[in-house]
């Protein structure tokens, strides 16, 4: 993984809004708060970063359904309480040796279908052994394959040399380790401190 250059909080805040306003999971919850507060979609779709105000009502929605900068961790997120202005963010670059080290958040989930190894590459063999073309995992897959743009991924880790954990795209990571040595040389945000070490997620 190299260090390509330093980004701005409110460009991790802008990367983690685009990918999640299609997601499954969550896009309905961020097309409904964009709605609720009267804002564009182009806020999330098309962003401006250099327009202050746009920058603090993306906060804002992150905040809300994700705890994004925020202390408390009685959240229901594993991004509260992380002290998202005390890291280092980055451009990185990212390829398959990388991604073959990606560790999923330390959540019953990951842990359970990765038999304890949290590695997105350990599930991504048991998604491959199972291969399903309406899967979102494997058009993911074929995406990166081909090279498509697909949005990056946010990592985290607590310096150079330890260990770097998925903060926000755990199926676009898995469906990356699932692409394998196919995979193109891609792009990620990635936060940086010592402090990340005492996350519960870590």
């Amino acid at each position: 993984m190299k260090l390509l250059l330093p980004v701005t909080l409110d460009e991790v805040v802008a990367v983690w809004l685009g990918a999640e306003v299609d997601s499954n999971r969550f896009g309905a919850i961020v097309c409904s708060m964009l709605r609720r507060d009267g804002l564009p979609a182009a806020l999330v779709t098309d962003p401006d970063l250099t327009d202050e105000q746009a920058n603090a009502a993306r906060l804002g929605l992150l905040r809300e359904y994700r705890g994004f900068d925020q202390a408390d961790t009685s959240l229901e997120t594993y991004s509260g309480g992380l002290p998202v202005r005390d890291l280092a963010w980055w451009r990185v670059s990212i390829d398959a040796a990388d991604v073959a080290r990606l560790h999923y958040i330390n959540w019953d989930y990951w842990v359970a279908v990765t038999g304890g190894t949290r590695l997105a590459a350990t599930f991504a063999s048991a998604k491959l052994a199972e291969p399903d073309e309406a899967d979102a995992f494997d058009t993911l897959r074929d995406a990166f394959v081909a090279g498509a743009p697909v949005p990056e991924i946010i990592l985290v880790d607590s310096g150079p040399d330890t260990r770097v954990v998925i903060l926000e795209g755990h199926v676009r990571a898995t469906a990356m380790a699932m692409a394998g040595d196919d995979l193109k040389e891609r792009t990620a945000l990635l936060g940086r401190s010592e402090v990340v070490a005492d996350q519960w997620f870590y």
